[in-house]
């Protein structure tokens, strides 16, 4: 599922209207660049670069695998991955690799016709779609066979897991709704008092009738908040009505778009090259924070300096599917890419061999993979997370794969976000994750918040060092970051939780498996040392 901060936490913020004016947002951008002696914990990759005055970058392919992107994007379009083995829109498979015309990379959701999938199932809803026929029936779990009687124990959890994500969604989206409703019958009335786009200093000069207080109240808890406007009560308005029509519908099917056997695994060359749509605002957000064009004036910088964008489309508005994350990442592998970004993730997966040995694949080649850990304020070493680097039918883990969590800019006990998932042995280290300026569709720029920011954040570190030091393995790659994570030892950060009422205090070391928030400027310092010669 493409991350994005649970919904409770901005339904209940809202609600309460909290009107703490937070940082100016200004001040925010390209915040997870920065340095702790700049007040602001990010990654210190601005100064890295100084590190390297008079040494010249290579070209380190990136693959995005996400919800697709703008290719056209005035601070990607220079960085986007062009397949110069192909030759545009002759419908013919130049370069042999199996698909046709991928000029910037492929998509795995959509068919020959160019038709595309953009809204799916949550993967619970599309097991509890395939099982009911045969248990939805049956009442009394004694009348069940011996040799059903793990799948219709899948059936009743996933069964029961649905009905309370469904009427959860329910209630919270008749909750906005009817915000949303007051929300604009107050923006009217003060549009027509004081004209359009009022501010808050405006708003509250505003001499309101009696009759118009309460609206002047409701308005002026959002216009406070930076966090909160128009545009996001629209977006989450939205986000629980697909839950509803989608997400936990299993009426809807999601892959008949395509009309292949979503088990058939060993399917691999199906889909289009359609890698933007224009539902592309996950994957565009996540590959600016990755390879924005630096120094062009323009809205913002990627954090690596020479790279090349690899787009692969394979991540819904709900949960992806293990076939088409396997394929994306073999394709990756097979077409150059050297670091492979995932931010996305969801609570079950039914061919957890088949992505296995993708990954196993891409390992063999070489490849650094980076995955972002999820936005549930779980501990993923009680809850899983796929996919993962070491599943139950594996001894070892995978040797170059990265868990990321999210921190935000302050350094204080609500360093760790409170969103983010966490875990002493499953989450390797943290990074920059809320409030994250980055490019949208259409040369548009927004901060987006979410383990999926703090994911491309270490891809965008990783390509850095690989850029510089060309000959540094993947594995020597993970090794470094993992090294030069930077800790604080002295920290005590409140543990994520999923009521978001976090109240724990523990020390960083106890949340993941270094303790340390990633950092370019010690990844490169100790690089210099370690291949002086690269």
């Amino acid at each position: 599922m493409t991350f994005r901060i649970q919904s409770k936490l901005f339904v209940t913020a809202l609600l309460l209207s909290l009107s703490t004016i937070a940082i100016a947002q200004d001040e925010l951008k390209q915040w997870h660049t920065k340095d702790a002696a700049e007040g602001y914990y990010g990654v210190s990759s601005e100064k890295a670069l100084g590190l390297l005055t008079g040494r010249k970058p290579t070209k380190v392919r990136v693959a995005i695998i996400d919800s697709g992107v703008d290719v056209e994007h005035e601070d990607l379009k220079a960085n986007i991955w062009v397949n110069k083995g192909e030759i545009p829109g002759n419908g013919i498979d130049d370069d042999g690799n199996g698909y046709v015309d991928d000029i910037h990379g492929w998509n795995f959701m959509g068919n020959a016709a160019g038709v595309n999938l953009i809204h799916a199932n949550l993967e619970m809803t599309r097991i509890y779609r395939k099982l009911a026929p045969r248990f939805a029936q049956i009442e009394n779990a004694k009348a069940v066979s011996k040799e059903d009687k793990v799948d219709y124990a899948l059936f009743t959890e996933v069964k029961s897991q649905i009905e309370e994500k469904r009427a959860e969604a329910q209630a919270q989206f008749v909750q906005l709704e009817a915000f949303v409703t007051i929300f604009n019958k107050a923006d009217s009335v003060a549009t027509a008092a004081l004209g359009a786009g009022y501010t808050l200093e405006a708003l509250m000069a505003w001499n309101a009738q009696e009759s118009e207080q309460m609206f002047k109240g409701i308005l002026a808890g959002v216009l406070a908040d930076p966090n909160f406007n128009k545009k996001e009560l629209e977006k989450y308005y939205e986000y629980f009505n697909h839950q509803l029509l989608y997400h936990y519908n299993p009426q809807y099917d999601d892959r008949a778009v395509i009309g292949d056997d979503y088990l058939k695994t060993s399917e691999q060359f199906y889909g289009n090259g359609q890698v933007w749509i224009e539902q592309a605002d996950h994957g565009t957000h996540v590959s600016g924070i990755v390879g924005a064009v630096k120094g062009n004036g323009k809205g913002m910088d990627g954090i690596a300096p020479d790279v090349e964008l690899m787009v692969l489309r394979a991540v819904p508005n709900g949960d992806e599917f293990d076939k088409d994350i396997a394929n994306a990442i073999r394709y990756a592998a097979d077409n150059g890419a050297q670091i492979i970004n995932m931010s996305f993730g969801k609570g079950y997966s039914p061919s957890t061999e088949a992505v296995h040995a993708a990954i196993r694949h891409a390992e063999e080649k070489g490849v650094l993979m980076v995955h972002a850990a999820g936005n549930d304020a779980n501990n993923l070493d009680r809850t899983p997370n796929f996919p993962h680097p070491r599943y139950g039918f594996q001894k070892n883990p995978c040797a170059t794969w990265l868990t990321v969590g999210a921190t935000t800019h302050t350094g204080d006990d609500k360093f760790i976000a409170v969103f983010s998932n966490y875990g002493k042995k499953q989450v390797d280290l943290f990074a920059p994750g809320a409030r994250i300026w980055s490019t949208k569709p259409g040369n548009v720029y927004e901060f987006e918040d979410g383990t999926s920011m703090a994911a491309p954040v270490v891809s965008g570190v990783a390509a850095l060092i690989k850029s510089y030091f060309p000959g540094i393995t993947a594995v020597q790659l993970r090794d470094l970051l993992i090294a030069t994570s930077r800790t604080y030892p002295k920290l005590k950060v409140l543990t994520p939780d999923p009521s978001y009422n976090p109240t724990k205090l523990v020390g960083m070391n106890k949340i993941s498996a270094t303790g340390g928030v990633v950092n370019a400027f010690d990844a490169v310092e100790r690089a210099l040392k370690l291949y002086p010669q690269q």
